[in-house]
């Protein structure tokens, strides 16, 4: 089975390194939304049950069980009419794939509506599986939104050729309407009821941040800059990556927090407005480890066919796939767009959610981090003696390494280098030296209000692994408490 599934999967995800690099949205992109008259507001669409179909359940459902951490999962059709940039309208039927706590008192009450990306021709939910640690033991709600048409049709890994008995009724319109389709969702999800249908389950909704990685984010960004203030149901963005350009015109009337990678994504003069903040995240690929592992041992297991993980499959599969380089052997550090990257990208994107819904909630703005620093032509990183990048928000990993961060060699991935013994002794002498060394890095950057204290001590524990490439090592693992955040 497991060689089934990686014959099905991991063409189509390399695929995503051979697609068409992630659109631009410049000032003025935006798609359907950009005209979309504010006046007039979003329009209320229809929900509705999906029928059980072939398969019996969603296609890209959560890849473990959600129940023992309070959570349920429901698919909903959403129906309207759209209306693009030139004004033409069209109906359509699209659908969203909610995961929310059960029980008002689990609900933070925020949801975060994501665009999910179909660069490589099928759904890739990016920050959901990227932010899953922190949107599971925060109490978010989490919604896969199927915005655009290359992500329903019609590749095998797709929604209308995997159960098309389950799909038949899905009619996507084009990409022209895929902004409105989007920001009526937004809407919808905001409604205790739409007709007779409850989206959240009776959860009363306060805040939604609008998520999306790559090519998403550039969509996301055109909306933004055709509606400065979340046409009314937007109450933040998540712009992760994706060339989406770093100015924003007008000035912006909700917080827009942008993430980006050492790829080439932060060229250029950030905007200075208030609303706006820019992270750039040093070592950091464009896609990697956390992302993949996931997509091909957790995801594609329940394409095929395979059964739900129990936490404890769920807890296995994040330990492997949060490896951050430590280990002196690990055959998917060689996997570029796949695997290769293992930089802690999540710890970022963890902090990034948790930042940008206080901002929203409290006005409180997300701590500054400094820009990457470029070689002569303004446009390559520039590195270390190491080969990692100089500048940025740098984690510990980067400040502390034990490896290369090779972020940019496959283009929208990368290739992890561990250190060879000599390199690493000489550095640290002994492994309580790279531990002493790796705190301090990790406190610093709790107090920066870049990572989050239980990250902090996931960093922290995964540190011991290090203790291996010592053989002669005989110090224990200390219990790591991290310092008050943003202190």
């Amino acid at each position: 089975m497991l060689r089934r599934l990686l014959v099905v999967l991991l063409p189509l995800v390399l695929l995503a390194g051979a697609a068409a690099a992630p659109t631009v949205a410049g000032p003025g992109a935006g798609g359907a939304a950009e005209r979309v008259g504010r006046a007039a507001g979003v329009p209320l669409p229809t929900l509705s049950l999906p029928p059980a179909g072939i398969q019996g359940r969603p296609m890209w459902d959560s890849w473990h069980q959600l129940e023992p951490f309070g959570y349920t999962e429901q698919e909903l059709f959403v129906s309207g009419t759209a209306r693009a940039a030139d004004g033409s309208t069209a109906p359509y039927t699209t659908r969203v794939v909610i995961t929310r706590p059960q029980r008002q008192r689990d609900f933070n009450g925020a949801v975060m509506l994501e665009w999910v990306n179909v660069t490589a021709q099928f759904e890739n939910a990016v920050d959901s599986l990227e932010g899953r640690e922190e949107l599971l033991r925060s109490g978010w709600a989490f919604v896969h939104v199927s915005a655009q048409a290359a992500g329903l049709c019609c590749t095998p890994l797709t929604p209308q050729v995997w159960d098309p008995v389950r799909y038949a009724a899905i009619d996507h319109p084009g990409d022209a309407y895929a902004d409105d389709m989007f920001l009526q969702v937004a809407r919808a999800l905001r409604a205790r009821r739409v007709g007779d249908v409850r989206p959240m389950g009776g959860l009363r909704v306060e805040r939604v941040v609008a998520a999306g990685q790559s090519q998403s984010a550039g969509r996301l960004a055109g909306i933004v800059r055709a509606f400065p203030d979340g046409a009314g149901v937007i109450d933040g963005f998540l712009v992760h990556g994706g060339l989406a350009g770093l100015e924003y015109e007008p000035r912006l009337r909700v917080p827009v927090l942008q993430l980006n990678s050492d790829w080439a994504e932060s060229t250029g003069t950030a905007d200075d407005d208030p609303l706006y903040r820019l992270w750039e995240v040093a070592g950091s690929a464009h896609a990697g480890l956390f992302i993949g592992y996931q997509q091909v041992f957790g995801s594609g297991q329940r394409v095929v066919g395979l059964p739900q993980v129990d936490e404890q499959g769920y807890r296995d599969a994040i330990e492997a796939a949060g490896d951050y380089g430590q280990s002196a052997l690990n055959p998917l550090y060689a996997g570029c767009i796949v695997a290769g990257a293992s930089f802690p990208m999540r710890y970022a994107v963890n902090t990034a959610l948790r930042e940008l819904e206080e901002w929203i909630r409290t006005g409180e703005r997300p701590r500054p981090a400094p820009r990457f620093e470029y070689a002569a032509d303004g446009v390559t990183p520039a590195r270390d003696a190491d080969g990692n990048v100089l500048g940025g928000m740098r984690l510990p990993p980067v400040e502390v390494p034990v490896a290369t961060y090779r972020s940019t060699d496959c283009e929208l991935g990368g290739i992890t280098v561990p250190f060879d013994p000599l390199t690493l002794q000489q550095r640290y002498p002994t492994y309580a030296d790279y531990e002493q060394r790796l705190a301090r890095a990790t406190d610093r950057a709790v107090r920066r209000g870049w990572l989050l204290p239980a990250d902090a001590r996931d960093q922290m524990r995964r540190a011991c692994a290090v203790r291996d490439r010592y053989p002669t090592a005989t110090e224990e693992c200390t219990d790591y408490r991290p310092p008050r955040f943003g202190g």
